[in-house]
C-alpha cells in the first residue's frame, strides 16, 4: 500500500475492548502544526477520525476502531522535554482499573491550570484518551474503557 509511504511507522501493542490485542505498525503523520516532530500516538487517537490503520507483520493493513481501543502500548526514545513546557507540567501517579480487568499503575503528565489540576481534573478532560508512562513503556489509554481509578501518593 503505497498510499502510507509518507507516514512514520511505530511498533504497537493495541488491546481492543473484548481483550484480543493486534500488534503492528502505527502510522504517524511525520509533522503537525502546532510544534516540531512528529505526531504523537496519542494525538493520533485523540484526532477526529473513527479508525486508524496498522500494518501488520504479513504486511497486510487493517483499519482499528479507536472507540474499540482500551489501550495501544509502545516504546518510545527519551527526549528531551520541552523546557517551557515542563515546568507547566504537573506529574500525577496512578492505578487505573480498565473494564474487562486490566490494571495498570504509572505517571501521567498534566498541563492544567493550577486551580484545575487536580487528578479529577486530568481524568475529566475532554480527550478521548490519555497517556501513562508506565515500567513497560508509555500506555494510551481510553477513558470510556476505565472502570476505576485511584491517585498513588
Amino acid at each position: 500500500m503505497s498510499d502510507w509511504a509518507a507516514t512514520e511507522r511505530l511498533r504497537a501493542k493495541i488491546t481492543l475492548a473484548e481483550g484480543l490485542t493486534i500488534l503492528g505498525e502505527v502510522h504517524l503523520q511525520p509533522r503537525v502544526a502546532w510544534r516540531d516532530g512528529p505526531e504523537t500516538p496519542l494525538e493520533l487517537l485523540n484526532r477526529a477520525e473513527r479508525f486508524f490503520p496498522v500494518t501488520l507483520a504479513s504486511g497486510e493493513v487493517v483499519f482499528v476502531a479507536k472507540v474499540q481501543v482500551s489501550t495501544l502500548g509502545y516504546q518510545e526514545e527519551l527526549t528531551p522535554p520541552d523546557p517551557a513546557r515542563e515546568h507547566a507540567a504537573r506529574h500525577i501517579r496512578l492505578e487505573v482499573m480498565m473494564v474487562g480487568g486490566g490494571e495498570y499503575r504509572g505517571m501521567a503528565c498534566s498541563e492544567l491550570p493550577p486551580n484545575r489540576a487536580r487528578a479529577l481534573d486530568f481524568l475529566n478532560q475532554d480527550e478521548p484518551f490519555f497517556a501513562l508512562l508506565t515500567e513497560a513503556g508509555t500506555l494510551c489509554i481510553n477513558r470510556r474503557l476505565v472502570r476505576a481509578v485511584r491517585p498513588l501518593s
